[in-house]
């Protein structure tokens, strides 16, 4: 038998045994439950007639009469003769099909002697979407978004594609999945998003600035659908920064809500209110109230500063207040932050030498060391008892002794002797028994005695040496 007869006589073969020759450029493609030569070819598209089909002759020698039949789901059978939107190549070896609706096709390819037919199933998946809904359940501790319908994730859905076997008369329902979730938000500054391959989203801190959230959607196929929702922020974030400000030495020290504050009585406090989204505003300085202070403060104006000042101390170790600010969204929602302002003890030191020569250099006897003073008074005599110097008042504007008595002539060089009248924040009169002891301060007095005493009108004293 002649070679070519051979190889025409297989091809038959293969062509009448039903080997598909059905290809699309689809997104997705899987054979039928029915038939594993009959294709569903699936179309990401959101055009409605986005499907296309190509047929080839399987004996690839051309020469046949090609047509395409849509699938009829009254008669349920190919009966509806297709026209338009038909090419087929210059040999007749193939023919492509477009603008087609979900459905099924068959395309028959005839000639004298044989007869080709192949069937393939069209899905335009303009069906998946997505939306976000607001869990009913969020207040101001939670917030939950949710897809609709949120139950495509774990189950099969089915869509409006339904195929047939038309040799049985079986109809089989194509079916989709979700498989994927992927969450995201417009938001730099939030980090308390939690996102879950899931149909939702949670978290336990809410943001405090508008927020838009998506979710796109992957289904089975590769098929993507997104949406979008704003979230109107209703929660608010407490804070504040701060500035601690000395008017007798011009000295300001300021910093946030986040980093300690310690200083010396009285302690004088700027806030600045710094928080997000709040409308009402609670001030708490957890202290007692002093000199006409205000311990509290209620107000919904968000750019008042509110000072406060902080007198007392503890000997010894000092004391603590706990400073708390509430703040109050329009919509009821409440945070708070607390922060530590550390009063420092009360100290005083004295130096024991001075050498006022005017060199710029230990001119003058002044304290080498203090903090949180309340009252001060220095009287300075020399070994005659003499006063050759004296003040009282706020000890920051004791500009101490410049070794001139008063007429203005200097002293001359020698010991003197000086008396201090001391109080200090802690309450506590500081004299030649509580003082504490340095290596250069020079006092006498009980030895070993370290007890804080709040006698009124104790004093101390002690000698200073001065060097020309």
């Amino acid at each position: 038998m002649n070679v070519r007869y051979i190889l025409l006589f297989f091809l038959l073969i293969f062509s009448l045994n039903g080997f598909g020759q059905i290809s699309a450029p689809a997104d997705f493609f899987e054979a039928t439950e029915y038939s594993d030569s009959d294709y569903v070819f699936v179309f990401c598209t959101d055009n409605a007639n986005g499907g296309s089909l190509i047929a080839d002759d399987s004996t690839g020698l051309g020469a046949y009469d090609l047509e395409w039949y849509k699938f009829n789901e009254t008669t349920n059978n190919f009966s509806d003769v297709l026209v338009d939107d038909i090419l087929i190549n210059t040999d007749s070896t193939s023919s492509t099909i477009s603008n087609l609706a979900t459905g099924g096709y068959k395309a028959v390819l005839t000639n004298a002697d044989t007869t080709q037919e192949y069937v393939a199933w069209i899905y335009n998946n303009v069906d998946i979407d997505v939306e976000i809904q607001f869990h009913s359940d969020n207040d101001c501790d939670f917030l939950a978004l949710l897809t609709d319908p949120y139950y495509h994730t774990t189950m099969y859905f089915d869509t409006p594609l339904n195929y047939y076997d038309t040799l049985t008369g079986d109809s089989y329902t194509f079916q989709n999945k979700i498989n994927l979730y992927e969450w995201t938000h417009d938001n730099s500054e939030y980090d308390g998003f939690r996102s879950y391959n899931g149909p939702f989203t949670s978290t336990a801190e809410l943001p405090t600035e508008n927020t838009i959230f998506s979710v796109m959607v992957t289904d089975r196929f590769g098929c993507q659908a997104e949406d979008n929702i704003e979230y109107t922020a209703i929660e608010t974030k407490a804070d504040f920064s701060w500035t601690s400000i000395d008017y007798k030495t011009e000295e300001t020290n300021s910093g946030s809500s986040d980093t300690e504050l310690s200083g010396p009585a009285p302690l004088l406090v700027r806030f600045t209110n710094e928080s997000l989204n709040g409308q009402n505003y609670t001030w708490f300085f957890g202290d007692t109230l002093w000199n006409n202070d205000i311990d509290t403060i209620i107000t919904d104006d968000f750019l008042l500063e509110p000072e406060h000042t902080y007198y007392y101390t503890v000997a010894d170790s000092g004391k603590t207040y706990i400073l708390r600010l509430f703040s109050e969204s329009e919509y009821g929602c409440r945070d708070s932050i607390f922060f530590n302002i550390n009063v420092e003890p009360s100290v005083i030191e004295f130096p024991n030498v001075f050498t006022p020569n005017d060199d710029d250099y230990n001119n003058v006897f002044i304290l080498t060391d203090y903090q949180s003073i309340r009252s001060f008074k220095i009287t300075i005599f020399n070994r005659v008892g003499q006063v050759v110097h004296e003040f009282e008042g706020d000890v920051r504007d004791w500009e101490g002794w410049d070794g001139k008595v008063r007429n203005g002539n200097k002293a001359p060089a020698g010991n003197y002797f000086f008396v201090v009248e001391v109080l200090g924040w802690d309450n506590v009169n500081y004299n030649n028994k509580n003082l504490g002891k340095t290596s250069n301060t020079q006092a006498t007095g009980a030895e070993g005695d370290q007890g804080a005493s709040s006698n009124s009108g104790s004093s101390m004293f002690g000698v200073i040496r001065l060097f020309r």
